[in-house]
This record gives structure tokens, C-alpha cells and sequence, in this order.
């Protein structure tokens, strides 16, 4: 019989999981037993907002995280090869700017079948919510974190946005974010338009467009918020 990995969205920040997810997704985590997680505390708060309730009889769980190594990923395939199981994200989707996704090829090389689960993705959500090229963009994740490589790497994707107009999308932590934002708005060209979504989902979420030279005018407290 095949054996299923299922991509499972978490919700974006403190909202309720019944308002992100389909009962159907909720429904598939509390039949499975065996899932892979970033971090064990926030995922047990996650099932626990499933209801699947403490203490977790039978749930296993195989952390995978950004030290995770290859050998890391390889034992827990073999550890998890006769069952179905669950991948869980810290926030949003599954192996999207996440360390998920060789695991998920190598499911696919293991002849699992794979099922991307509906549920909240940042990226698409403030995409949508941009007003930009929605045809063609491009996701680059984190930009560097030293400065003066960060300045440089603004100036590389604004310069093929001019070129392309292919929308430009990445994101940042919460305490870095407004650094980030105050060096697009020092560095980048006054007529460029730039987007800024936090808090997607949540009751105070804000999604704000306008071009750089009335964004110095903009006052937004994005720091500890999810951007």
C-alpha cells in the first residue's frame, strides 16, 4: 500500500486554527501519528489547537530543522519508512522558504505519495494583496543579512524589476524587518513601488503599497511582526 506524506500548513502568527485551515486538514492531523517538525514545543501547540490533546499517546515526532543535516534527513526517512506522516511548518507552507523540501523529494524518490494540504501562505497572501505583477515574480526568501550585502542585493532586484516587471517578494524575520525597510526606502529609486504585508491573517494585519518617496512619510511599527 502507498505510503502518504502530507505538507501541512501551520497558521501565521496567533490565529485560530478553525479560522486558517479546512476541517478536512484538521481532520487528517488528528488521524496521523507520526509527523516531521521544526520545533517539538510549538508543534505540540499546533495539534493541541487540532485537538489532539496532551499527552499525545502514540504521536512521534522527528525534528528537521536548518542544522538538520543529510544524514539527519536520510535517518528519518528510514525511520518513518513504513508509515504515513505529516510535515509540519512553523508558520504558513510547508518546504517554502523552510527546510522541508529535500525531504520531500526524497519522499518522491521513495515512491511516497505526496499531499500538499491546504492553508495560509504569506508569500501568496501578500502577493495578492500587493497590487503588483502577479504573472510573473520571483521568491527570493531571506536577502543577506550584513548590511552592505543587503543594500546590494536591493539594488540587483530592483534593477530587473525595472527591467522585467516581474514582482520582486521576500521576506524577514521579525527583528530584523525594520532594517530591511529602512534601506529600501534609503537606498532604493523614490519611484519605485514597494509593498510591505505583516500580521497576514490576524485582526491587525496591514498590507501597504505605495511608491518609496511617500513611504518616508510612512509610519509603521513593523518590529517583532512577521513581514
Amino acid at each position: 500500500m502507498a505510503r502518504t506524506l502530507y505538507l501541512i500548513p501551520n497558521t501565521l502568527g496567533e490565529t485560530p486554527v478553525q479560522n486558517a485551515l479546512p476541517m478536512e486538514v484538521i481532520g487528517i492531523v488528528q488521524q496521523l501519528k507520526y509527523f516531521v517538525v521544526e520545533n517539538e514545543k510549538s508543534a505540540r501547540k499546533f495539534l493541541k489547537a487540532c485537538n489532539v490533546m496532551p499527552p499525545f499517546e502514540g504521536v512521534v515526532m522527528h525534528i528537521l530543522d536548518k542544522h538538520s543535516t543529510p544524514q539527519d534527513k536520510i535517518a528519518i526517512m528510514k525511520l518513518l519508512k513504513e508509515h504515513d506522516f505529516g510535515m509540519i511548518s512553523e508558520a504558513g507552507c510547508p518546504a517554502i522558504a523552510d527546510p522541508g523540501a529535500d525531504l520531500v523529494l526524497m519522499a518522491h524518490e521513495q515512491h511516497y505519495e505526496v499531499k500538499p494540504l491546504i492553508g495560509p501562505s504569506s508569500i501568496l497572501l501578500a502577493l495578492m494583496g500587493a497590487g503588483f505583477n502577479g504573472q510573473g515574480f520571483t521568491f527570493h526568501g531571506y536577502l543577506p543579512v550584513p548590511q552592505v550585502e543587503r543594500i546590494s542585493k536591493l539594488r540587483q532586484l530592483e534593477a530587473f524589476s525595472a527591467d522585467t516587471t516581474y514582482t520582486q517578494v521576500f521576506i524577514e524575520t521579525p527583528f530584523r524587518n525594520e532594517a530591511l525597510l529602512a534601506d529600501i526606502i534609503k537606498n532604493c529609486s523614490p519611484q519605485t513601488y514597494l509593498s510591505v504585508s505583516c500580521n497576514l491573517t490576524m485582526p491587525d494585519q496591514q498590507i501597504i503599497t505605495k511608491p518609496i518617496d511617500k513611504w518616508k512619510a510612512e509610519e509603521i511599527e513593523l518590529r517583532g511582526k512577521p513581514a
